[in-house]
């Protein structure tokens, strides 16, 4: 192929961006195409992978006409994926379900506490760098298909990423990289491999995980005849493995030497850092994963409620602003933030626990519920939406407080990427929560794509290194300095906020194991 350009797909948990990147790291057009999530149940959380698909083959054709780009310009694509899925497949790559578990499911609390008692926490925790609750990783999932669905799991083929099936869509090939393997609690993360003893003694079939491991920058394969003429592409045009979302994102952000560190803040908000090797911490639990930079790691904590509880108050109760914004044509999230904008630090005293997905850091805990405290008849709502962002920026800081521990130093300054990143207002109530310098990049909303194109580059021969392709694309934009008088109310505001999620959790105890048998 004679191309210039990459073609790099960030399949997210709400909807799948395509992205064109030249050579030179200049974003030549990105469009993003949304999809639907489904929560049949508490606890189940589901997509279809066919609307995966139809957001892939829409996404390519639609970012391809808007730039003008030819297919024979394309040299090759690449992925970042969400991670934690294990999809089964048949021998001719089908997907055996409609809807499948997503990472946020954690439908397999039985069969995480049978993990418990054959393996042992501290045995699972060390052997695979899984710090988050059991039922969230694919180990759990699986065993949840095999009790709950036998039919299904005696067909599997393989058990397969989200991206994994894509790929393997395009090419025939059923394969992973380490960086999405290392997230399922079935790879040893020390040897790079599948935790063979491990897997055996739950009672998963070897032989249905994917056979091939390999590096993200492999070409895992050409797109073929049937594929191409579906998605737009050429035939034959190379398809690079490319990795997990959290992994890429590190890549994007130009996280790859040992100290960096950076937040994502998109649906979920991650704080990782590049590492030579796996930290471990029984108490806060990061979690460590391969990175997709050869012989290195990266080690993180991860909330499940970032923006998903921002895009709940636009959806649920900023029904006018969304209104007026699409009216206008503008973005209903401009109008939010003015008005919280408008609210004073502090919010009037008004806090909000943002746990509305509940099992991340930094508690860990499946029975976490969001809550508004101190909500007075003198509040509006844009003392609501303030509250929503400093609430997450708080939970923010604990994660990062934590890291910084286990790394052994402070972070001189935190990289912010993502959607939430686009906010001037959270930008600065982020750096005054922590009391940390924020740094932004040219491509803050794009750290994932950006991340999946410096891996095909590599792959592609248009980089002899990973750290060359990010001397390339990464460029640093924006430097936020923690606003003086927000940092002291955050100061006198943050062990409240610590002490109201504490007094709140047998409320959500109680509340959760309500709906547990209601739904029985």
């Amino acid at each position: 192929m004679g191309g210039n350009v990459i073609l790099a797909h960030d399949l997210g948990t709400t909807g799948n961006k395509a992205s064109l990147y030249d050579q030179d790291g200049k974003l030549i057009k990105s469009c993003y195409l949304a999809y639907e999530t489904h929560y049949p149940k508490p606890g189940w959380v589901e997509q279809s992978p066919d609307d995966w698909w139809q957001a892939l083959v829409d996404s390519t054709q639609e970012v391809l006409t808007a730039s003008g780009v030819d297919p024979a310009q394309i040299l090759g694509l690449s992925f970042s994926g969400q991670m934690m899925a294990g999809i089964p497949v048949d021998k001719d790559g089908k997907v055996l379900q409609e809807s499948i578990m997503i990472w946020a499911d954690h439908r397999s609390g039985s069969q995480a506490e049978t993990i418990e008692e054959k393996v042992g926490w501290e045995r699972f925790y060390q052997t695979t760098g899984a710090g988050m609750a059991i039922p969230l990783y694919p180990i759990a999932k699986i065993l949840w298909l095999k009790e709950n669905a036998p039919d299904i799991y005696k067909k599997t083929y393989k058990f397969l990423g989200a991206k994994d099936v894509l790929i393997q869509r395009l090419t025939g090939r059923f394969s992973t990289d380490f960086s999405d393997a290392s997230n399922t609690g079935l790879l040893d993360i020390h040897r790079r491999e599948w935790a063979t003893d491990l897997i055996g003694e739950v009672g998963i079939d070897l032989n249905k995980l994917s056979d091939e491991i390999l590096p993200s920058h492999t070409v895992i394969g050409k797109i073929d005849k049937q594929a191409a003429r579906e998605i737009g592409l050429l035939e034959g045009t190379p398809v690079v493995l490319g990795g997990g979302d959290v992994s890429c994102a590190a890549l994007g952000a130009g996280v790859i030497q040992e100290g960096s560190a950076y937040n994502y803040i998109g649906s979920a908000s991650w704080l990782a850092i590049s590492a030579p090797q796996p930290i471990f911490d029984d108490k806060m639990r990061p979690f460590t994963l391969c990175h997709v930079v050869p012989e290195r790691y990266v080690v993180q904590m991860a909330m499940f409620s970032a923006g998903v509880a921002f895009e709940w108050f636009r959806d649920q109760i900023c029904l006018k602003e969304a209104a007026s914004a699409e009216d206008r044509g503008i973005d209903a999230y401009d109008l939010m933030t003015e008005l919280a904008s408008a609210s004073p630090p502090g919010a009037q005293g008004l806090l909000f626990l943002p746990n509305m997905r509940p099992g991340g850091a930094p508690h860990n805990n499946l029975n976490d519920r969001g809550a508004i405290v101190g909500l007075t008849l003198a509040h509006g709502r844009g003392d609501v939406l303030r509250a929503v962002l400093e609430g997450i920026s708080f939970n923010i800081r604990l994660m990062c407080e934590a890291m910084e521990k286990q790394a052994g130093a402070p972070f001189p300054e935190l990289r912010m990427i993502g959607g939430g990143s686009k906010s001037a207002l959270w930008r600065d109530i982020e750096a005054s929560v922590i009391n940390k310098k924020i740094v932004t990049l040219s491509a803050h909303q794009e750290a994932n794509v950006l991340g999946a194109s410096i891996i095909a580059g590599v792959a592609l021969g248009v980089f002899d290194s990973f750290d060359n392709g990010v001397k390339k694309y990464v460029k640093r934009s924006e430097t936020i300095e923690p606003k003086e008088e927000w940092r002291r109310v955050y100061e006198e505001q943050f062990p409240i906020f610590n002490r109201a999620y504490t007094a709140l959790c047998q409320v959500n105890d109680d509340l959760t194991n309500m709906s547990n048998q209601g739904d029985d």
